[in-house]
């Protein structure tokens, strides 16, 4: 599994048991321990904290003020949870009331969440850093009038100029693009949609005017006409074992193409999106990975190891 399907899966079990030793969420997760404290760094810097206890009763616990949704059952998992309460209360009808009860509850909940699908966008696989300026501050109070359907005033710095704006702006919906948070909203002064990165607001305020959201409204179907993709790139990577074999396991993109070579080298090929994420990913594989095209990209890798060459080499 990938470090990111791990941190979820880690929050998805302290979520279920309350609480667990490092030992144990390293077994269930098939890791050492030590990767267990390296997601727990991970998912603070996204602002999910996670406490630790000592003690023989002790160990890892979300914190309550955890503010990034959980994943939620998917519709298969639904099913077969009433495919086994309807064949244990053939045997145990006098608990029907309460099952019947708690399976109406998961049924809400998947709802709820059905519907908060369709305004939170994940376009690449990175975690957030909150840790630049007040992002995480920011968030919470966007998603809280995201919630109330509350226009929100802010102070926003321009990238390319820093200088600063007052704008009202209506949330719609959040988005995870190339490694940074935005908040995508309609915006009273430009009179149309825009993207905020939220890093670069200086000052958020709640305001007591409402708004509406198009019923039906799906950032996941909104996503290609944010303009959030420029400039897709074309990538061909040669990938040597062991790492050949996890980068055939995943799908990274919809027309990807995987040529197996000899021993177990693999030509990887596929249109991906973020130069900044797609950089990050190939130095994240070291000596594993070799960009053959674009020259582009194999030339900020040169340039990168380069510059990790002479400050090494001191």
């Amino acid at each position: 599994m990938s470090k990111v399907s791990n941190c979820l899966s880690m929050m998805e079990l302290l979520m279920a048991r309350r609480k667990m030793k490092v030992e144990e969420l390293a077994e269930e997760l098939e890791v050492n321990p030590r990767m267990i404290r390296v997601y727990k760094d991970d998912l603070e810097k996204a602002g999910i904290y996670i406490e630790s206890e000592r003690g023989a009763n002790g160990g890892y616990f979300l914190n309550k003020n955890s503010f990034l949704s959980i994943r939620n059952f998917n519709e298969t998992e639904i099913q077969q949870l009433q495919i086994a309460i309807k064949s244990f209360l053939s045997k145990q009808t006098d608990e029907s009331a309460t099952l019947n009860r708690a399976l109406e509850k998961i049924k809400a909940a998947q709802r709820d969440h059905d519907l908060n699908s369709r305004h939170f966008y994940f376009a690449n696989d990175y975690l957030i850093n909150n840790e630049v300026g007040n992002a995480s501050l920011h968030y919470k109070l966007l998603y809280e009038a995201f919630n109330k359907r509350n226009s929100v005033e802010i102070v926003y710095m321009a990238a390319s100029t820093n200088e600063t704006t007052r704008r009202i702006i209506h949330p719609y919906a959040f988005v995870v693009y190339d490694e940074n948070l935005y908040c995508t909203a309609f915006c009273e002064a430009k009179k149309e949609m825009r993207n905020f990165k939220i890093m670069r607001i200086q000052r958020a305020t709640i305001l007591e005017d409402s708004y509406l959201i198009p019923d039906g409204y799906d950032i996941r179907q909104e996503f290609p006409n944010l303009g959030f993709i420029k400039d897709p790139i074309q990538v061909e990577l040669l990938i040597y074992p062991p790492l050949a074999n996890r980068i055939k396991e995943s799908i990274h993109s919809d027309d990807q193409v995987i040529e197996e070579l000899d021993n177990y080298v693999i030509r990887f090929k596929a249109t991906l999106n973020g130069q900044q994420s797609i950089r990050k990913w190939v130095l994240g594989m070291g000596t594993k990975a070799e960009v053959i095209q674009p020259q582009s990209l194999r030339d900020e890798i040169k340039q990168e190891v380069e510059n990790l060459i002479g400050i090494y080499s001191k």
